[in-house]
């Protein structure tokens, strides 16, 4: 038990620095669309690269932070029906446990092998700067892959199993994505 203990605190290792790089990405893109509207409006000179260079940090971004809204139980949860009928609660949250696990593994699974199709042909972005897709790309595996553990993490209700983060608060209860 302490391997899988160890396993799971450098998976929330891992989860603390993409989300870190998510905060670092959003605030890029801030200082990104600040400077184009100053060099676009102010200057006369738009910036060729801005666009391009938003939409990749973009993507890093919302990949990165993936993992955390699963690991906190932040993702999208549709809870009518637990609480029209309580006694379903626990069956539901397994149910919806699986679903993730087996959706997120699926796409993780599927992005993997774009990912190695990307880097076998060397694709790369149609941009003003073209950069390789799968700088970008490996990211969507990543969060799928990273979601995917946090969901079958959430279906055993140890200790050592519980989610942890030293970056974000959060509740010692993740009670919407752990079953127990």
């Amino acid at each position: 038990m302490k391997l899988l203990r160890n396993l799971c605190r450098l998976h929330d290792l891992l989860t603390d620095a993409s989300y870190i790089l998510g905060v670092i990405g959003l605030a890029m893109l801030v200082l990104i669309y600040c400077a184009e509207v100053i060099a676009r409006y102010f200057l006369g000179q738009p910036l060729d690269w801005a666009n391009d260079t938003f939409s990749n940090i973009l993507c890093i971004m919302i990949f990165s932070m993936a993992p955390h809204a699963a690991r906190a139980g932040s993702h999208i949860e549709i809870n009518l029906v637990p609480e029209l009928a309580p006694a379903m609660e626990r069956p539901l949250r397994i149910i919806s446990s699986l679903t993730g696990v087996v959706v997120c593994a699926f796409a993780a699974w599927m992005s993997l092998q774009e990912n190695f199709r990307q880097f076998a042909l060397g694709i790369m972005t149609v941009q003003n700067h073209p950069v390789p897709v799968i700088w970008m790309s490996a990211f969507i595996t990543y969060g799928f892959a990273s979601s995917s553990l946090y969901f079958l993490r959430s279906l055993f209700p140890r200790p050592e199993f519980r989610p942890v983060s030293r970056v974000t608060a959060m509740s010692t209860d993740i009670g919407a994505s752990s079953i127990g």
